[in-house]
């Protein structure tokens, strides 16, 4: 009980209006500041304040309640550690910049207003409960706004997370909250691989040296001093034009070739 009791009062600062508040700012700026240290630590902070605002409110076995902790933080580490490893070159898919996650998150909350859904799980309060529907919504938010590894495993943390706070009050002793724990330490493990699995991008100070490590190795290469290969034709069957014969050259020939033909005369009248 010892346990429960420091659950229910770290809780008890996040069960009232100015604790909900928090949650919900949090996640919904998780949304409009895209940067993985802050996704990690809010989503962190989330998780946990969610798990310990259950223990406020529903007083589950103290073991429930440890279990998401554990989970929580392990999730976030295996996620840190994937890319805090992975830096400078986190390749980062295109993703909707911040006028368009904030069109989105406005039209959200636009709509929420609207609609009013005004629905209650049961034992939740209505007020956890809208917390529980917008952390989901954000999160949905994330993973539709993102091609991201990193920012996918985040977004099922926290549904995950919405799914365990629930099932650890609905269904107490079924061992739900736990499978699900278990679900989640495994996403979490297969978002931090496929991050490290992704090629790694050159920073701009790492490309700029590589070029001009490159253009030096150019620069000190040294030619080939033999004798240059003959470059193909640009038509092989095409032979070169003869050059204009010269008028001289001709008569030679012909006298040259005249006294072959008359050779046997010559000889033949010698004899006589």
């Amino acid at each position: 009980m010892a346990s429960s009791s420091i659950f229910a009062t770290i809780g008890a600062w996040l069960a009232n209006g100015p604790g909900i508040l928090f949650l919900s700012t949090l996640v919904a700026s998780l949304v409009l500041v895209w940067d993985w240290r802050w996704a990690l630590g809010g989503a962190t902070v989330v998780m946990l304040g969610i798990s310990t605002l259950s223990a406020a409110l529903h007083d589950p076995v103290p073991a429930v309640t440890g279990a998401q902790w554990v989970t929580a933080l392990v999730s976030s580490l295996l996620l840190g550690l994937s890319a805090y490893f992975h830096r400078p070159g986190v390749i980062v898919p295109p993703h909707g910049n911040w006028l368009l996650r904030s069109l989105a998150l406005g039209f959200l909350a636009g709509a929420w207003w609207v609609l009013d859904p005004g629905v209650a799980l049961p034992t939740f309060t209505r007020v956890e409960t809208d917390l529980l529907i917008w952390i989901g919504l954000c999160s949905a938010l994330m993973l539709g706004l993102s091609a991201a590894p990193f920012y996918n495993g985040i977004g099922l943390l926290l549904l995950t997370t919405v799914a365990q706070n629930i099932a650890a009050v609905l269904l107490p002793g079924s061992g739900l909250a736990v499978l699900i724990g278990i679900a989640q330490i495994l996403l979490a493990l297969g978002c931090a691989y496929t991050v490290l699995a992704q090629p790694a991008r050159s920073s701009k100070w790492q490309m700029i040296s590589t070029s001009k490590s490159s253009a030096r190795n150019r620069e000190e290469s040294v030619e080939p001093t033999g004798p240059r290969p003959r470059l193909p034709r640009l038509f092989p069957g095409r032979a070169a034009q003869p050059g204009p014969v010269s008028r001289i050259k001709e008569p030679a020939e012909t006298l040259n070739a005249a006294p072959s033909s008359t050779s046997p005369k010559i000889s033949a009248e010698e004899g006589i």
